[in-house]
């Protein structure tokens, strides 16, 4: 063979280039492969002596009201707590198998308040209602709701990863009197303590103008 003949070069060349694009390729697909994705949360399994405190944050940041909520009970399709305000003898707090609230005292939500929907990621989002009942008033509750990021939170409890969810909806009395409430809501699930762990709640009407609460985890102490 010719060894002036350059021809017989070239396929050595791209032989070459060829695994080094092979290498090239072994390295960034990994890479692609290993991009984070959000999680997938399955409904909570409470246990008997889960412990969660919550308090009210005023709004120059001062505690308010202190809640103290306490699992009692669990069946296949309820979770019983034990719930106390500022030290005042408990009332009862039911949760069906979603860990969603459909009673709190002489309060109640048929079928159930709405907030929580499993199993739970990033984009889903279902739309509810409910009716409230109370000693005084029976209360037509519309809500559009929507599971918008997975990210940290941070309250006194300490920081926590949560699905950050909000709602949108309207909130009309039907016994009682008052005008249609325009619900608007943001609140931070977080699997790791099977709680919302901080709840901003805030509604406008016509006659009342705007009302804003913010609800946020101080400890907690679940059952081994």
């Amino acid at each position: 063979m010719n060894p002036n003949v350059p021809t017989a070069r070239f396929p050595i060349r791209l032989h070459r280039y060829g695994h080094a694009a092979v290498l090239f390729a072994s390295l960034i697909t990994p890479i692609s492969a290993q991009e984070p994705t959000t999680p997938v949360a399955d409904a909570p399994v409470y246990q008997v002596g889960d412990t969660w405190t919550f308090s009210t944050v005023k709004a120059n940041g001062d505690p308010g009201d202190t809640t103290v909520q306490t699992v009692m009970a669990v069946s296949g399709n309820q979770t019983r707590i034990d719930a106390s305000k500022n030290g005042e003898p408990p009332y009862e707090v039911d949760l069906n198998n979603q860990g969603d609230m459909f009673r709190s005292g002489d309060t109640t939500w048929e079928p159930s308040i709405g907030w929580l929907s499993f199993p739970m990621r990033v984009g889903k989002s279902w739309s509810f209602h409910d009716l409230k009942r109370t000693h005084s008033a029976i209360a037509d509750i519309a809500e559009d709701v929507k599971v918008v990021a997975f990210e940290r939170v941070l309250v006194r409890a300490g920081a926590f990863d949560a699905y950050k969810i909000v709602i949108r909806g309207v909130y009309a009395k039907h016994l009682g009197g008052g005008l249609a409430v325009q619900i608007h809501s943001t609140y931070w699930y977080a699997p790791s303590v099977k709680a919302i762990v901080k709840f901003e709640t805030g509604w406008t009407n016509y006659h009342n103008g705007n009302s804003e609460t913010t609800v946020e985890m101080t400890a907690f102490s679940l059952a081994q």
